[in-house]
C-alpha cells in the first residue's frame, strides 16, 4: 500500500503477485498453518527471488525445506 501511495504501482503489483504465488504454491507462515510452514524468512526470499525472476516453472519444495536454493 505505501508503494501504490507513492505512486510505485507497477512495483506494488509485483509484490502483490509474489505474496500471491506464494500463497497458491502453499509456502506459508506458522500463522497460516502451525503444521506446514515455512520461515518468514524463507518466505521473504521466495517473494524476493520471485520478483527477480530466479523461480524456475518447477520449485522443489525439499529444498526450499531444507533453506537451500530454489532453482536446484
Amino acid at each position: 500500500m505505501m508503494l501504490d501511495y507513492f505512486g510505485m504501482h507497477a512495483e506494488a503489483t509485483n509484490i502483490r503477485d509474489a505474496v500471491t504465488w506464494t500463497l497458491q504454491n502453499g509456502f506459508v507462515t506458522k500463522d497460516i498453518d502451525p503444521v506446514n510452514f515455512y520461515f518468514t524468512s524463507t518466505i521473504g526470499e521466495l517473494i524476493c527471488d520471485y520478483i527477480a525472476n530466479k523461480i524456475p516453472g518447477v520449485v522443489n519444495k525439499a529444498n526450499i525445506e531444507l533453506r537451500k536454493s530454489t532453482i536446484i
